[in-house]
C-alpha cells in the first residue's frame, strides 16, 4: 500500500511538472515569436537603430533575461544589453542553431541563473536579397532567453506539498505494517541482506548457507560427475550431474529432475533458503563469467599485440584513438597514453577530405582502402602508408579498426620510375620545345637586328616604334621563360600528394608543347573541354605525365596509318554520375584483341625495338589509381582507339 501511494504521487507530482514546464515552453516559445515579429519590419526596412530600441525597451520585461540578435558569423550585432554588441555569442543553443538552421531551445545556465532558451534563425527572404544579396540563405540567429526562477519556484513549492502529505500517510500505514512484517520477513532477509553486502564490497568468495555433500549421503562413486567433491554451490544448480546415469539439463530446465531427489527435498528449505542458495548461485555464476571474460580479454590482446601491422580503434564519430597495439606504438614512437590524447588525423601533415567524409558515412560490413597516404612518426619522420577501415562496435559505441601498412619502399621506387617515364616523355617533347623556344628567340634576334642597323645608320628610331618592339620583345622573353619553367616543373621529383585542381590545366598545358608535333604530322586536334568542372584531388604534375603517355601512344598509333588517312586525335572532358572524365581518342592503327587485356602490364609495348619502354601505360595506370581514379581502354585493329580516366569529383560546398 505504502508503494501504491508512493508511485500514485510520484506519478502526480511528475504530470504537474510536465504540466508546467510545457505550458512554461510554450509561453516562451511564444515571447519569442512576439519579439521576432516586433523587430521583422524594421529590420526590412533597415531600420536597425529602431531594432536596437525595440530590443532594449523588451529586455526591460522582468521575464526576459536575455536578447540578442547575430549574424551568419556568430557575432552579436544588436542586443537588449547594448554591453554584448561586438562580442561572439557563448550560447550553445545559439551556436547549435547556426549550425543546424533550425530552432533550438533548450535550459541554459548564465552564471547561477537558469534560462530557457529559444533560437530562430533569420531566413533571406526576398525582401532581404536587396541589401544581404542571396548567396546565403539564413542571415543570423535571434536569441530569447526568459528565466526559469518563477517556474522552478512554483515546482519545488508543488514537490514540497507532495511531500509533507505522502511522508504523513507512508508513515501512518508503514508504522502498523512493520509490526506485523517485522517478524516473519524483516529477520531472515537482513541476514541476507548482509551477505550480499559482502559480496557488494568484491567478497564474492565469502561462504554462506548450507553445504551440501550429496555423493556422501547418497554413497555415490561418480567422480566423473560435475557436482562431486564440490561445495561451492547445490547441486541442482550444477549442470550435467550424473544422478540419473546420464548428463542433465541445465538450471533450471533440471529442477523438473532434482525434485524427486531425496537431497533437494531434504536441503531446499522455504522461500528465504532457496533466496539465499540462488543468490549463491548467482555469485558463483558471476565468478565463473567474470574469469571466461578475462581469459577472452587475455586472449584479443595478445591477437591484437602479435599483429605484425599497426592497429588502431578510433571512435567513429570523433576520430579519436581509443586503443593501439604494440606494434603501432612501436612504429610510430608515441606511448599509448600519448596516442590516447590524438585524433587518427593528428598523425597526418595533410587534411584529407576524402577519407574524413568517408570516415563519417561509412556503413556496416563497408571496408574502406586508401593507398600511399602520408604519416608522421614522433620524431616527424614522414613516411607512406596504406591505410584499411572497416567499422565495429567497441565499449558500446560505434568505432573504426584501421590498419596501416609501411609501403614507403615502394612509394620510393615507384617515384623512382615515373621519373624515369618523365624522362623519357621530356625526349619525345623535345622537338616540341624546340620549335616553342625558336619564335621568342626570332622575334627577339629581330628586334635586337633592327636596334643594331638603326644605331649603325645613325638613324634615331622614334618612342612609340622603341616602345612597341622592346615590349613584343619582353612578351616573347615571357614565353620562353613560361616554356623553360614548365619544363623544369615537370621534370622536378614530386611527391605524390595531391590537391584540388582542374582536369582541363594539365591537358592544355600538355598541348602547349606537342601542339606543333602534332601539326607537323598533319594530324587534327578536337579539343572539348567541359567549362565549370568540379575539382579533382591529383597532382598537375602526375597527371601531365599521364595526357603526355596517352596523347603520344596516339600520335604513333596514328602515324603507322597511311599518309592520305585523315588522321584525328580527340580530347573530351565532361561530369558524369559525379565523376569527372577525361577520353582521350584516336582513330588509328588501334591495339590487337590478343593483348589489349594486357595493355597496362608493365615492360609490354607494341612499338619496334627500341622505340618505347613499355612503362608508359603502367605507370599511367598507377598515377590514376593513386589518386582514386579508373582508367578503361576500348581498340578495334584499324579503326582507333579511346581511352576513357575517371575520377571522383569533389563537391563545392557554399561557405
Amino acid at each position: 500500500m505504502c508503494t501504491v501511494m508512493g508511485f500514485f504521487t510520484y506519478y502526480q507530482t511528475i504530470g504537474q511538472i510536465k504540466f508546467y514546464t510545457a505550458e512554461q515552453e510554450s509561453r516562451a516559445l511564444k515571447v519569442s515569436k512576439i519579439v521576432m515579429r516586433s523587430i521583422e519590419y524594421p529590420m526590412l526596412d533597415g531600420e536597425m537603430e529602431y531594432v536596437q530600441k525595440i530590443l532594449e525597451d523588451l529586455n526591460e520585461a522582468e521575464e526576459l533575461y536575455r536578447i540578442i540578435l547575430c549574424d551568419w558569423n556568430g557575432i552579436i550585432k544588436h542586443a537588449g544589453d547594448a554591453g554584448l554588441i561586438g562580442s561572439s555569442i557563448k550560447s550553445e543553443i545559439t551556436k547549435r542553431s547556426l549550425q543546424n538552421k533550425s530552432l533550438v531551445n533548450g535550459f541554459e545556465y548564465y552564471g547561477k541563473e537558469k534560462v530557457i532558451n529559444y533560437a530562430m534563425p533569420i531566413r533571406n527572404e526576398k525582401a532581404c536579397n536587396k541589401c544581404h544579396g542571396t548567396e546565403r540563405n539564413m542571415l543570423g540567429v535571434l536569441s530569447v532567453g526568459i528565466s526559469w526562477l518563477p517556474t522552478e519556484k512554483r515546482i519545488i513549492a508543488l514537490i514540497n506539498r507532495k511531500i509533507v502529505v505522502t511522508l504523513i500517510l507512508i508513515g501512518a500505514v508503514g508504522f502498523f505494517l512493520t509490526l506485523w512484517l517485522s517478524h516473519y520477513i524483516t529477520r531472515p532477509i537482513s541476514r541476507l541482506t548482509a551477505m550480499a553486502d559482502l559480496a557488494s564490497h568484491g567478497k564474492s568468495t565469502i561462504q554462506f548457507g548450507k553445504t551440501i555433500k550429496c555423493w556422501e549421503e547418497l554413497d555415490c562413486n561418480k567422480t566423473e560427475c560435475p557436482a562431486y567433491g564440490g561445495t561451492d554451490v547445490p547441486c541442482w544448480f550444477v549442470q550435467n550431474t550424473l544422478c540419473r546415469s546420464k548428463p542433465s539439463e541445465k538450471f533450471p530446465e533440471k529442477l523438473e529432475e532434482c525434485i524427486k531427489c531425496e537431497i533437494y527435498k531434504k536441503y531446499s528449505g522455504n522461500e528465504i533458503m532457496r533466496l539465499a542458495d540462488s543468490f549463491k548461485h548467482m555469485l558463483y555464476s558471476l565468478n565463473q563469467s567474470e574469469m571466461e571474460l578475462i581469459i577472452s580479454e587475455r586472449k584479443y590482446r595478445d591477437l591484437f599485440n602479435a599483429d605484425p601491422n599497426p592497429i588502431f580503434i578510433v571512435n567513429g564519430r570523433t576520430f579519436a584513438i581509443l586503443d593501439v597495439n604494440e606494434t603501432t606504438q612501436a612504429y610510430y614512437g608515441y606511448s599509448r597514453k600519448e596516442f590516447l590524447q590524438k585524433s587518427f588525423f593528428d598523425l597526418s601533415n595533410r587534411a584529407y577530405k576524402d577519407m574524413i567524409d568517408d570516415f563519417a558515412s561509412i556503413k556496416k560490413g563497408e571496408i574502406l582502402h586508401y593507398l600511399k597516404r602520408q604519416h608522421c612518426r614522433k620524431d616527424n619522420e614522414f613516411f607512406y602508408v596504406n591505410i584499411h577501415v572497416r567499422p565495429a562496435e567497441y565499449m558500446k559505441q560505434h568505432a573504426l579498426i584501421i590498419t596501416t601498412s609501411d609501403v614507403t619502399e615502394s612509394v620510393e621506387k615507384e617515384t623512382q620510375l615515373i621519373q624515369a617515364g618523365k624522362m623519357a616523355a621530356l625526349g619525345t617533347m623535345a622537338s616540341g620545345i624546340a620549335h616553342e623556344l625558336n619564335q621568342p628567340l626570332n622575334v627577339i634576334k629581330v628586334g635586337s637586328d633592327f636596334f643594331i642597323k638603326m644605331m649603325d645608320r645613325g638613324e634615331s628610331i622614334d618612342k612609340k616604334t622603341f616602345r612597341t618592339m622592346a615590349e613584343e620583345m619582353s612578351r616573347y622573353v615571357d614565353r620562353a621563360s613560361d616554356i623553360i619553367n614548365h619544363m623544369r616543373d615537370f621534370a622536378r621529383v614530386s611527391d605524390g600528394t595531391g590537391a584540388e585542381i582542374n582536369i582541363n590545366k594539365p591537358i592544355a598545358d600538355v598541348f602547349r608543347v606537342l601542339k606543333q608535333q602534332l601539326t607537323l604530322r598533319q594530324i587534327y586536334i578536337e579539343l572539348d573541354f567541359a567549362e565549370n568542372l568540379p575539382p579533382i584531388l591529383a597532382d598537375h604534375n602526375r597527371l601531365e605525365q599521364v595526357f603526355i603517355n596517352l596523347i603520344t601512344n596516339a600520335r604513333d598509333a596514328l602515324e603507322a596509318r597511311e599518309k592520305t588517312w585523315k588522321k584525328i586525335l580527340k580530347v573530351r572532358t565532361f561530369v558524369e554520375d559525379k565523376h569527372v572524365v577525361a577520353i582521350v581518342s584516336d582513330n588509328g592503327k588501334g591495339i590487337p584483341a590478343d593483348i589489349i587485356d594486357k595493355i597496362f602490364e608493365p615492360f609490354l609495348t607494341t612499338k619496334k625495338i627500341g622505340a618505347g619502354t613499355g612503362l608508359g601505360l603502367s605507370i599511367s595506370y598507377e598515377i590514376v589509381k593513386d589518386y582514386g581514379g579508373e582508367i578503361t581502354v576500348e581498340s578495334k585493329e584499324d579503326v582507333g582507339t579511346s581511352f576513357k580516366i575517371t575520377f571522383p569529383a569533389i563537391s563545392q560546398k557554399s561557405a
